[in-house]
Parts: structure tokens; sequence; C-alpha cells
């Protein structure tokens, strides 16, 4: 196998400069990137995040109050036909492994896929979560991309949210449309960070009422075993059913909910869908 001239903090580095400048030339805005330890990023399952507050999702309170989350690896290429997923494919492919080595308690090296459970409870909430990888092996290639703003559209990402089961590696090409996964054979659609950017942008509308409610799952599922959030949390999901004006039930649970993010997360949230 083939390996990149460069490290995954390169990488890193390189894409995360490039998705924040997109960002700014799609919505005006400035993003900050978090970016964890690696002893906190072995808790929090991911190695950058983001917080788009225009997107519906809350911040998530154990996750740096971020809503967007990424995990990088770097794919190395597999070039012979001896090659294990060549079958797959029939010509030159990459490959990332999702799990991490470790030994265990007699020192054999085991996969261990923590990282992977971690960003797993995120997809589950619903949260856009990713793998991003390269599809080239040569620096000069990410910095002459970088150079010429055509670096998001040569990263592939795969949404954690869309794999089904557990797997160990993950192969494709870079012109295939979909990623394979091999544990038993998955076939995942790749996007790109320019994609994913329009994606998050195109969201269907929803009415306030079925925000609030979408919301309000979101943050019960969130809470975990905090006890202040699990009893204000109480006087919300009373409060919905309190007797109100229908018309005007949707705006008072929105404030309701926003006074409950900016108290438990500190962060402020509006939102105005359409059809109010």
């Amino acid at each position: 196998m083939r390996d990149p001239n460069f490290s995954e903090s390169q990488l890193q580095q390189a894409v995360n400069t490039a998705y924040i400048r997109k960002i700014f030339e799609v919505s005006g805005q400035w993003v900050f990137a978090n970016v964890p330890s690696l002893f906190d990023e072995f808790d929090l399952g991911w190695d950058s995040a983001f917080h788009f507050p225009w997107l519906h999702y809350p911040p998530a309170d154990n996750h740096e109050g971020c809503n967007f989350f990424l995990q990088y690896k770097l794919s190395g290429q597999l070039t012979s036909a001896g090659a294990k997923e060549w079958q797959f494919w029939n010509l030159e492919y990459f490959r990332f492994k999702i799990p991490h080595s470790t030994r265990n308690a007699s020192g054999a090296f085991v996969d261990d896929f923590h990282q992977w459970e971690r960003l797993k409870e995120l997809a589950n909430l619903n949260y856009p979560t990713f793998y991003a990888t390269n599809s080239t092996l040569s620096k000069d290639d990410l910095k002459n991309e970088s150079n010429a703003s055509t670096l998001l559209n040569t990263i592939p990402m795969l949404d954690v949210r869309t794999v089904v089961n557990l797997h160990k590696h993950v192969t494709f090409t870079p012109h295939s449309p979909h990623f394979l996964m091999h544990s038993e054979k998955e076939e995942i659609m790749k996007t790109s960070f320019a994609e994913a950017i329009e994606l998050l942008y195109e969201l269907p509308t929803e009415t306030l009422d079925e925000s609030n409610k979408r919301l309000l799952h979101t943050l019960g599922e969130i809470g975990g075993k905090d006890e202040n959030w699990i009893a204000d949390f109480s006087k919300i999901r009373q409060l919905r059913d309190g007797p109100f004006p229908d018309r005007f039930r949707p705006w008072i649970m929105q404030s309701v909910l926003s006074s409950f993010i900016r108290k438990h997360v500190g962060a402020n949230m509006l939102w105005v869908p359409k059809n109010g």
C-alpha cells in the first residue's frame, strides 16, 4: 500500500482552512474550528467540530456547543491485484481504517471502535457527522488545490448517519460516486465538503411548531443525567400542553426553548421557519 506524504494533521489543517473560507464566501460569517487535544478526542470522537447558528440542530452540550462534526482519516492507495478488496474495484483504490489498533491485556493488537461509537452516538441524534479523507497521496496536490480553491471538491466525506453496520475498512476511488464498506458489503454515497455546505443550506423548511417539536426531542436525548437540565426540561414539557391559544403556542414554545438553550448551553438560537 502506498501512503500519503503528509500527515492527518496536515490534511485537517488544510481542509478546515478551506472550509472556513468557503463558508465565509457563502454566508458572510466566519466560523471557528474546534480542535480538541488527543486526550479529549478520545471521549468526544471527533477531531474538528463547528457551530453553525443557522442549522436547526441545537448546540451539543457535551461537545463544545457544536452541531457539525468531522473525523479525519488518512487513506492509503492499494495498487496490486492481490489487495484484499481489489475484486470490488478491479483498479487502484484508496482505503482507510475506522478502528484504532491498540493492545489488549495480553499484549496482542486488537481493533478499538470507541471513536466510532462516539461518532455514531452523535449521528444517531441526527447531527451532521462525517469522516473526511484524502483522495491524493501528494502534499503538493493539497497545496495546489488549496491555492486554487478547489480542495473541497476533492475531499470525500462519509456521512456516519447513513452507515448501518460496523465495519473495519472503507474503500473508494477518486472518481467513484460511493464508498464501499467491507465487514459486510455496504455501499454509501460519497459527498464532498462543497456539497455538504449546499445540503446544509438546503435543509427543508418546517413550520415553527414542527421545528419546536424536533428541537424538544433532541434536547431530551442529549440532556444526560444533569439534574438541573432534567428539572427545567420537565417544566418545558408541562408548559407545552399549557392553556395557550393555538396560534400563540409555537411562538411561546420558541421563546421558552431559546431561554433553556441560553441557560444550559450558553448559546443564543433563533429560528423562524416558513409558514410559522
